[in-house]
């Protein structure tokens, strides 16, 4: 019996991936570092592969907190001062695409470019 309920959710795991467009392994997942200090991201704009999932590290160099947000990549995570973080980014269709310090919306503004 525990072994039908292992299979079932093993096989409910590969569905949601393939559905979701993750792969197997979040070590495959190409990863984009990016620096924020003084409000400002560097690099402030990062090219990534359409129909591919990704992931962001950003490190802030600040003593104070960021907030990493972008509604349409659909991530939002407080990095505390001097630390990094990591997101993880589903599959995007091509296009131009905003993140922000959701302290500073309006100052420190980067871009994702799916190609």
């Amino acid at each position: 019996m525990q072994m039908r309920k292992f299979q079932i959710v093993a096989a409910m795991s590969g569905a949601a991936m393939a559905i979701f467009g993750f792969s197997a392994s979040a070590e495959d997942m190409k990863t984009y570092e990016i620096t924020v200090k003084d409000k400002v991201f560097t690099p402030g704009e990062i090219t990534v592969k359409a129909g591919e999932p990704f992931r962001i590290k950003l490190k802030n160099a600040n003593p104070m907190p960021v907030e990493l947000e972008s509604s349409k990549l659909g991530f939002e995570k407080v990095a505390a001062g001097f630390s990094d973080i990591l997101v993880n980014v589903r599959a995007q269709a091509p296009g131009t695409y905003t993140f922000f310090d959701d302290f500073h919306p309006k100052e420190t503004i980067g871009k994702v470019v799916v190609q």
